[in-house]
């Protein structure tokens, strides 16, 4: 449902696209039994939703729900706009591994989406955004028109936010600002959480918040800004889950990243993308950032994605952690029901998906079909 041909800005303002969906209709589910799933105390009529990035705003959220995905996660947000790197943003990838892991120097080839491309379950695409966003009156203002979906039971819209770091006269006085950034859009992702039936938000540590370096790769930092937003939380009447969501960390770094955060958060969402060099067929620079690194999702980063999972459930086993002191979200190249399962097997306690469904809103019943929830489904024409 978005176009790929079109800036960010423009698929904001459009909403979804009904030219990239099959047929141009979209799925209307409706679970007709109890929700017998639950998350972080929320109902839930399947343990799926969708990671953050592709729900660009409540229009995007609306078609989600109404597909049947369960847990939605409303993009990233900011204290402050903030541009979208200039497009283009989503390319087709092709490499020569059949997977792509952190690692690696992963050297891939980008071109521009055809019409094959959306709808094929091997499709891995960029991700070269910059983590764009909405000035607060507005994105809080279309976060709470939401309020009717947040009551309903069965399904939980998740906030996503993160600081925004601002060169000042030196580094302690950047890192200085960047903690009061934090605080700042904690504040403002609570105002909206606490008008609505809300109960979880998302720390985003796996974008690049400290300039071109994600945070969630300086452990030390991400425990310090866990810590700070857990005592804003600590100070609220409503009880707010908060997930954290990283990248690809190595077994050492992230055994000390959950030892440290324990009790702080409730669930960690992993991972993001896998970084890959991105040229043209011709050797150029493919994205419109003029860089040639950006962030690679979909079929090619399954595996990768599967690896973490199973090493954060080893490492919350090693901890003695509960999935109700810590939940594990899988994420990444989710692509098909299969994949859905896997990462259950591996160790997560529910699923979300990006690339695999932003072109294939049906892949939430085909899970629900797979895990045997009964629903009606008819299609609907995306206006």
């Amino acid at each position: 449902m978005y176009n790929t041909a079109a800036t960010y800005d423009e698929n904001y303002i459009k909403g979804p696209d009904p030219r990239f969906v099959k047929g141009g209709k979209v799925p209307i589910v409706k679970y007709t039994e109890n929700a017998k799933y639950e998350f972080l105390g929320c109902p839930l009529h399947i343990p799926f939703g969708v990671a953050a990035g592709p729900l660009l705003n409540a229009a995007f959220v609306r078609v989600a729900l109404n597909a049947g995905f369960c847990m939605p996660v409303y993009k990233t947000v900011r204290s402050l706009e903030w541009k979208s790197n200039a497009w283009p943003n989503i390319l087709t990838i092709s490499a020569n591994e059949k997977s792509l892991y952190a690692e690696n120097n992963n050297l891939v080839i980008g071109r521009n989406l055809i019409a094959e491309d959306f709808f094929s379950r091997n499709l891995s695409i960029s991700n070269s955004f910059g983590v764009p966003s909405q000035k607060p009156a507005i994105w809080q203002k279309d976060f709470i028109q939401l309020c009717d979906l947040h009551s309903a039971t069965g399904r939980q819209i998740v906030l996503s936010f993160q600081g925004s770091r601002m060169e000042k006269g030196s580094s302690t006085e950047t890192k200085k600002a960047f903690y009061e950034d934090i605080i700042k859009v904690t504040q403002l992702v609570l105002e909206c959480v606490n008008s609505t039936n809300s109960s979880t938000i998302e720390i985003n540590l796996s974008c690049p918040n400290e300039v071109q370096s994600p945070l969630y790769k300086d452990i030390q930092s991400s425990v310090e800004v866990i810590h700070l937003v857990n005592s804003i939380l600590m100070q609220q009447k409503k009880k707010i889950n908060l997930i954290a969501k990283i990248g690809v960390l190595s077994e050492e770094d992230l055994n000390r990243f959950i030892g440290e955060t324990a009790g702080k958060i409730n669930a960690i969402s992993a991972i993001n993308t896998v970084s890959a060099e991105i040229r043209k067929p011709n050797g150029e620079i493919a994205l419109g950032s003029g860089t040639y690194s950006g962030g690679i999702c979909g079929a090619l980063i399954f595996q990768q994605g599967l690896q973490m999972v199973s090493r954060l459930a080893k490492l919350k086993e090693k901890h003695g952690l509960k999935s109700s002191e810590l939940s594990i979200i899988g994420v990444g190249g989710v692509m098909s029901a299969e994949h859905f399962s896997s990462y259950l097997s591996a160790g997560a306690n529910i699923v979300h998906a990006a690339t695999g469904m932003m072109w294939n809103l049906n892949l939430a019943a085909e899970i629900a079909e797979v895990l045997k929830v009964p629903f009606e489904k008819s299609w609907e024409v995306l206006s």
